[in-house]
């Protein structure tokens, strides 16, 4: 299960994720640092892409050294949402164009961040604390 504690006030917004503090901007907030919270989306799909991609070669002896992703989201509107999202990945190690390949399909089945972009999270309740 994942949990953060997250607390806005004007100007500020933050993140506490185990004790690491990650600063986010809004255009409701009047802050300039941090990042925005589609930057965050696209990141954790690249980061558990990747992470997906080095336990399927790890698991096939495959010898890859590296994976370098550029990720770009497109926003939507009525409701706000990133609409598109297009992931170029290139896989540098020792490795056939079809094992490159496999590698991805495996990554993709793999990854828990695309699996709930693309299926949707099927519940999202929210309750009012005090």
């Amino acid at each position: 299960m994942a949990y953060i504690e997250l607390s806005a006030q004007k100007g500020k917004i933050e993140a506490d994720i185990k004790g690491e503090k990650i600063k986010f901007k809004s255009s409701g907030a009047d802050s300039d640092s941090g990042h925005w919270p589609t930057e965050y989306i696209l990141a954790a799909l690249g980061s558990c892409l990747s992470g997906s991609l080095f336990a399927y070669a790890k698991n096939k002896n495959y010898p890859l050294e590296k994976v370098i992703l550029k990720i770009k989201g497109d926003l939507g509107s009525a409701p706000s949402r990133i609409q598109s999202i297009y992931v170029n990945i290139d896989i540098i190690g020792n490795l056939t164009l079809e094992e490159k390949e496999r590698l991805i399909k495996a990554g993709e089945r793999a990854c828990t961040v695309m699996n709930t972009l693309r299926g949707g999270v099927e519940k999202i309740e929210t309750h009012l604390m005090s």
